[in-house]
């Protein structure tokens, strides 16, 4: 019986998002403007015009309420700024989720510049595929990102754990925590067969657009925004020696073009 109403909630969910497929960001950013903002600049411009009649009122020698109207003037162009200042905000948002995929590669370019990382990208490790590979004196970082459209209407909040991944409280159909776990140990092994030791490999998992809810318990791999990615790829610990690293880069290279075949 749960997993008939999981069943039913994985399908309506399913049916929300591929009905948001028509609605383009640049249409979400447009509505947000229609609502947000035109109208405040456009009462703003009905009392700038009612100021402008009640100084030539006023030089006409008719009663004039310049004052009054001018002050309403100021409230009201304060808050259009603010308001102007809330959606640039919310527009910055809308589209950081947009390029999420090129705002990933953006910041692991600068990253592995400031840091003397190797980065590869869309490669295969194993039978799987991984949009970018960072190899640097910490170790390995495999990044994916994901594109999945968030719904409309609705909130779009992710909640996981190191097994599970919920989508506004729904599981997808596919899992990419497995998908990474998979990577992950495949590779750990390969590299312990090849270099005799240990290589610490992190995963990250990128969502555009959603709302990533922190896990209360230690997770092996974070799913983020790409806002905080940088931070991540920062945080990581760990020394390797030049040789190490330059070791570490060879067997990689031949282990993603092996897996590439």
């Amino acid at each position: 019986m749960v997993e008939d109403v999981q069943s039913q909630r994985a399908a309506e969910y399913k049916e929300l998002l591929e009905s948001n497929q028509a609605f383009r960001q640049d249409d979400i950013i447009k509505e947000q403007f229609q609502q947000r903002i035109r109208p405040y600049f456009l009462v703003t411009g009905f009392l700038f015009a009612c100021l402008l009649l009640e100084i030539f009122r006023w030089f006409t020698k008719a009663p004039p309420l310049p004052v009054v109207v001018f002050g309403l003037f100021l409230v009201s162009m304060v808050f259009a700024i603010y308001q102007l200042r809330e959606f640039k905000g919310h527009l910055k948002f809308i589209r950081l989720g947009k390029g999420g995929e090129p705002v990933a590669q953006e910041v692991i370019h600068n990253f592995s510049e400031q840091s003397g990382s190797t980065v590869y990208k869309n490669v295969a490790i194993g039978r799987e595929e991984i949009d970018f590979v960072v190899v640097n004196q910490t170790g390995i970082m495999l990044v994916n990102v994901y594109d999945w459209r968030t719904p409309r209407n609705s909130e779009a909040t992710i909640n996981y754990s190191d097994d599970e991944i919920l989508l506004n409280g729904y599981r997808p159909d596919s899992n990419p925590l497995e998908h990474m776990h998979t990577v992950r140990k495949w590779l750990e092994n390969k590299l312990y067969v090849s270099l005799g030791k240990p290589i610490d490999v992190g995963c990250v998992i990128v969502f555009p657009e959603w709302f990533v809810q922190e896990p209360k318990d230690r997770v092996l791999i974070k799913v983020i925004n790409p806002r905080e990615l940088l931070a991540v790829l920062t945080s990581r610990s760990g020394n390797l020696s030049d040789n190490d690293k330059t070791l570490l880069n060879y067997h990689i290279a031949k282990i993603i073009k092996h897996g590439a075949k």
